[in-house]
């Protein structure tokens, strides 16, 4: 069966999970895109859960 809770900030694609998060207005002169999308390096929900939400506390700061 497969994982079907919702981590806020990620996705998967085979198995792997990606964070993605659109970039805030005030920072969108800093990047070319407006979303920014990288893998986590990891199959575990626990770990993708916890690198995402790190990772999200730096966008934000």
């Amino acid at each position: 069966m497969s994982e079907t809770i919702s981590r806020p900030f990620t996705f998967t694609k085979d198995g792997v999970f990606y964070f993605s998060r659109r970039i805030p207005k005030d920072l969108k002169h800093h990047y070319s895109s407006p979303r920014i999308a990288y893998s986590l390096r990891t199959k575990s929900p626990k770990v993708a859960e916890a690198r995402a939400r790190k990772a999200a506390e730096q966008l934000d700061e």
